[in-house]
């Protein structure tokens, strides 16, 4: 047991260090960002009709005349320890404005994921169960369709049927009460929701075609437990897979539901800041989606190593 504690302690502390290169990736586009577009960023952000003295203050509290080395590792440094600057919008904290706008990104791509394993996963046990029947055909074409849905199609839809047609629930805000999650939810969960069903079909077929499959069904054991205990524990890596990718882009991907829906999400929050050109917002936003994104990536990763003891032997 202790063995097992120590290779798994070795495997998530290998995976950690493996997100600090990526990490530093993205931080370094993120910085760039201010300095790709054409122009002088002071300009851009204070308009051209900003006095000089003003103009030079602000390259001054960007670190604008610094050498461009320089800029960055001090960009760096701040960022880790969570200083991003001010916003030039609201001169609020950056981080403090995600800190607002982040929950609630976080409630919906939750309840997003949450709805797509509870109503994807079952349905792909079902369809692998009865290949080739009318319920695995209905669920299989529904499952392309939700795949191939655009987003905002969906999102305009959903309000015209469910809110202004049925007037059955809100169609935009947060002001509380499950019923604005509602659609923003059933939105983001369409795609999500049909990856994850395909994949737990493919995977539970290929694994129900294994040979103690059939010598378990030989042994008579009921079919509940083979399914449930045998064959679907060992399909769970793909599934996992998937649902991880859904999670970390239901996380960073709300931008154009956020929009739409008027969700107060940190997606709609980068959407107000790029459109206002408040750099040091968007920066922070694009390394919050970063942190994010590894973090469930890691979480996945874990699950891994704890659903098949041979990922952590590997890392030994």
């Amino acid at each position: 047991m202790a063995k097992g504690v120590d290779l798994m302690e070795k495997y998530i502390i290998r995976r950690l260090l493996m997100l600090i290169p990526v990490l530093l990736g993205i931080s370094i586009f993120a910085f760039s960002i201010l300095h790709l577009t054409p122009g002088d960023p002071a300009l851009m952000m204070l308009g051209e009709h900003a006095p000089p003295q003003q103009l030079e203050n602000l390259r001054r509290s960007l670190g604008l005349d610094e050498p461009l080395p320089v800029q960055y590792f001090n960009w760096l440094s701040r960022a880790v320890q969570l200083d991003f600057g001010r916003s030039l919008r609201s001169n609020a904290l950056v981080i403090n404005e995600i800190a607002n706008y982040l929950p609630n990104t976080a409630q919906l791509a939750g309840s997003a994921v949450f709805f797509s394993v509870l109503i994807g996963i079952p349905i792909g046990i079902i369809s692998a169960v009865r290949p080739n029947s009318l319920l695995d055909n209905v669920a299989m074409v529904g499952a392309l369709a939700g795949v191939g849905m655009p987003a905002f199609w969906q999102a305009i839809m959903f309000i015209l049927i469910f809110s202004v047609t049925l007037g059955w629930f809100p169609s935009s805000g947060k002001l509380g009460g499950a019923a604005y999650f509602v659609l923003p939810t059933m939105t983001l969960a369409t795609v999500s929701t049909a990856s994850i069903a395909r994949m737990t079909r493919s995977a539970m077929l290929e694994v129900i075609s294994q040979d103690y499959i059939r010598t378990a069904r030989s042994k008579g054991l009921n079919e509940r437990r083979i399914v449930y205990r045998h064959a679907l524990r060992n399909a769970l890596i793909p599934v996992v897979t998937i649902i991880g990718l859904q999670a970390g882009a239901l996380m960073t991907g709300a931008v154009l539901t956020e929009t739409i829906f008027a969700w107060p999400g940190i997606g709609r929050m980068i959407v107000e800041a790029i459109r206002q050109k408040d750099f040091p917002v968007v920066q922070g936003v694009i390394m919050t989606f970063a942190v994010s994104y590894a973090l469930i990536n890691l979480f996945v990763d874990i699950l891994y190593a704890y659903l098949d003891p041979k990922i952590r032997v590997k890392y030994k």
